[in-house]
């Protein structure tokens, strides 16, 4: 195993095996005070510069050797083209990923001159980072996995994986996450391949999903987030740890290979999000949209009750909120199925105040943001909120 760290620019109706995946990634979700926070899915529903490490963090049987870059080359500072599976993550242009890159939102690692370096091999298999991007709340990072080699038609799985920020593992963060297939949502909210194909189905109706590349690798990507609302990601460290690789088998991961593939990431201490000052209520509800912190990845969105009346809850006692789904653009564009994984909640115990959290599953330009597309209750009408 290598153990090394390099540096990033300075400047700068649903298928069973498609609910299974969200139920096992879901599971990991630490959920600290559960009657003040609540996980939401949305695609689960039925719509449906500071300075920048990342190492790996594997122990040999000689002392750790650390390799610290002090500078990208030109040709890193030129390939800014993310992998596969962050690409169908976060669906994006190639200016896009230019544009997150160039303010220290994003990285590719195989930019950088000792990329090879920051591998960790156990087996025959070699576990690699390949992209990584991170706003205050929200990180997103993809690994390659070679020298896997599994049965056609399963599904690839860790048996454990533990996002965690300091030293500690029991301080994970929240976090979902899965091998990437190939499958992602056009522009009309349908399943499709990433080349635009239609899904293949097995025996059982459900959808093949295309894990390998081009030359056999898979990429595993996980979006991780804050526990704590109030809390930012940004300059603190965070670990990511593997354990056992293998396949899914009815409710859980048989694993083929025994193993762990350690990683360490500090992260950067500037921020990118906007905080846009809103002040408008949410028809429908007793809540008022006071501003939300958008940034080209996520939203955050700030409400105070306005009036008497809490959020009512669901069949679990939880208390409810409008649902983030999208929003319109400046030249009218409508992107309504942009909310991926996240959480909402009360921050004060008089329930006065509340927030929602959303990962995005595209990457948005968010000086072009002119209105936030809410839903105030389930299967109520969205609600277009103008914001400029």
């Amino acid at each position: 195993m290598k153990n090394d760290t390099c540096k990033f620019n300075e400047d700068i109706e649903i298928p069973e095996i498609v609910m299974q995946k969200a139920n096992e990634a879901f599971s990991r979700i630490k959920m600290e005070e559960a009657n003040r926070v609540v996980f939401k899915e949305v695609k689960a529903n039925k719509i449906n510069k500071k300075k920048r490490w990342f190492q790996n963090h594997a122990v040999a049987a000689a002392a750790i050797g650390i390799l610290t870059i002090g500078s990208v080359t030109a040709v890193a500072a030129i390939n800014h083209i993310w992998s596969r599976g962050m690409q169908g993550t976060l669906q994006s242009t190639d200016e896009q990923q230019r544009t997150l890159a160039e303010h220290g939102m994003a990285e590719v690692m195989s930019a950088q001159e000792h990329y090879s370096d920051l591998a960790v091999t156990a087996g025959d298999v070699t576990v690699t980072p390949e992209t990584v991007v991170v706003d205050e709340r929200f990180l997103y990072v993809s690994f390659s996995v070679s020298g896997y080699q599994m049965e056609k038609g399963k599904q690839p799985a860790f048996q454990y994986v533990n996002v965690y920020q300091g030293n500690s593992p029991e301080d994970s963060l929240n976090q979902f996450s899965s091998f990437y297939d190939g499958i992602m949502e056009d522009e009309n909210g349908n399943h499709v391949y990433e080349d635009g194909s239609a899904l293949e189905e097995d025996e059982e109706g459900s959808w093949i999903g295309h894990y390998a590349d081009e030359k056999g690798n898979l990429e595993y990507v996980i979006t991780a987030f804050v526990t704590d609302e109030k809390d930012s990601l940004l300059g603190k460290t965070i670990h990511v740890d593997f354990t056992n690789l293998g396949t899914y088998e009815i409710a859980s991961v048989v694993p083929d290979i025994a193993g762990n593939w350690n990683f360490k990431i500090d992260l950067p201490a500037v921020s990118s999000a906007q905080i846009i000052q809103i002040n408008k209520k949410v028809d429908g509800t007793d809540l008022m949209l006071e501003n939300m912190e958008l940034s080209p990845v996520s939203v955050k969105l700030n409400y105070c009750v306005n009036g008497e009346a809490a959020a009512a809850d669901d069949s679990n006692g939880l208390p409810e909120f409008p649902e983030f789904r999208g929003v319109v653009l400046a030249d009218g564009t409508r992107i309504s199925l942009l909310s991926g994984g996240g959480m909402s909640g009360y921050t004060d115990e008089a329930k006065k105040e509340a927030f929602t959290l959303n990962s995005f599953d595209r990457v948005i330009d968010v000086e072009q943001v002119a209105a936030l597309l809410i839903m105030p209750e389930e299967g109520s009408e969205i609600a277009e909120i103008p914001i400029q």
